[in-house]
């Protein structure tokens, strides 16, 4: 069966395939690449792990953690372990201890939808951040329009031959 013989959908489907894989190349190259903002504000929302009264490693949201210390609830700023991992509802929190950098801790906050990631220290008992970086759904919408044009080029490149 030659080209032109086959249905639409038939034709069209390498395309569509290429495309989804792109948009996969495209999502995971702008995420390698998005930008660490140095500011040193902390951003609202914010979670960290943190060493609860229990014992635990709990997340608790930066603007928390001072009302915390007072209360007795937290007792140290840095989690026991040096990497961990834990799910506090509908978010998961991610942090690692790094050395050699100008920050300490890493900790990322993500969710299906978009992840916060900061860079901070502890210095003399308060936080002090680093970098941070925000990214969400809208980085998916940057992907697949530079799927689309990665994609229409490469078939308009097979026009010339």
């Amino acid at each position: 069966m030659s080209d032109n013989d086959k249905p639409f959908v038939a034709r069209l489907f390498p395309a569509l395939m290429l495309f989804c894989l792109l948009t996969g190349v495209w999502s995971f190259a702008i995420i390698q690449a998005w930008p660490w903002d140095k500011d040193t504000a902390w951003k609202p929302g914010v979670r960290l792990p943190v060493m609860c009264a229990n014992g635990e490693v709990c997340s608790k949201e930066y603007a928390q953690i001072a009302k915390g210390i007072e209360d007795k609830q937290i007792t140290a700023l840095k989690p026991k372990e040096p990497n961990g991992e834990l799910n506090d509802g509908e978010v998961w929190l991610r942090w690692t201890t790094v050395s050699g950098k100008p920050w300490e801790f890493e900790s990322a906050m993500s969710s299906w939808y978009f992840e916060t990631a900061v860079r901070y220290n502890v210095k003399d008992g308060k936080l002090e951040v680093v970098q941070y970086r925000h990214y969400d759904a809208k980085l998916f919408y940057y992907a697949m329009i530079a799927a689309f044009f990665t994609t229409a080029g490469i078939f308009l490149r097979r026009l010339r031959r």
